[in-house]
């Protein structure tokens, strides 16, 4: 599976490899992946997408070091497939608790971006992950804000608290608010408290908050 996976992808090295005369095996390894070269012809042992995955399930704040698989993934979405959401919602759930913000959002636009029919495979796992104020609301901290509404332990950030995922990536709560009442009614108070607190939303998550 994971060998048809790679052809696919079909990834290359960043530059041409000439095999010296006499056949032979070499390898070569590249940010594209780690590949053979045997009788003339190229084999791939891992590639961008096999580093990427790897390195998220080590660091989920490691993404930016693998962004060519990133950007793949990200690219086809819609061929994404159950193992693709497994890993990628184990990356968010990952990163939240250690508050790798830009990872969160990273993790959340692949998840936006695959097909609503995938999705709908883990919705209660995804209804669990999206509720939560910490992940979806963020609140811009002054001097005479009131603290006490806040959630305990809501990570800050400079002069913000909270992840604030409905205003970095509101196409992921759009997308899924049609996978079941319970993720509708979720997405509909998170946005009004949203805007509550001044963020802005697309019309469509306004409108639901207002309904």
């Amino acid at each position: 599976m994971d060998d048809d996976r790679r052809k696919k992808r079909n990834f290359e090295p960043s530059f041409k490899y000439a095999q010296p005369d006499g056949g032979g095996r070499s390898l070569i390894i590249t940010r594209e992946g780690a590949f053979v070269h045997e009788d003339g012809e190229r084999h791939t042992l891992v590639d961008a997408v096999d580093y990427f995955w790897s390195a998220v399930g080590h660091d989920p704040a490691s993404w930016t070091e693998t962004m060519i698989g990133y950007r793949y993934l990200l690219e086809n979405a819609h061929e994404a497939d159950q193992e693709d959401l497994r890993r990628t919602l184990n990356w968010l759930e990952s990163a939240i608790p250690v508050r790798a913000r830009a990872a969160i959002v990273a993790a959340a636009k692949y998840v936006a971006a695959m097909p609503s029919a995938l999705l709908a495979t883990s919705t209660p796992r995804i209804l669990n992950i999206l509720n939560s104020r910490i992940l979806g609301i963020v609140w811009h901290i002054t001097p005479d804000f009131d603290v006490k509404p806040l959630p305990p332990k809501v990570p800050k950030f400079g002069d913000e608290a909270g992840y604030g995922l409905i205003r970095s990536v509101p196409e992921l709560y759009l997308k899924v608010m049609d996978l079941s009442s319970d993720m509708e009614h979720l997405v509909a108070g998170l946005a009004k408290e949203a805007m509550q607190y001044g963020i802005s939303l697309p019309e469509e998550l306004e409108a639901k908050a207002k309904s």
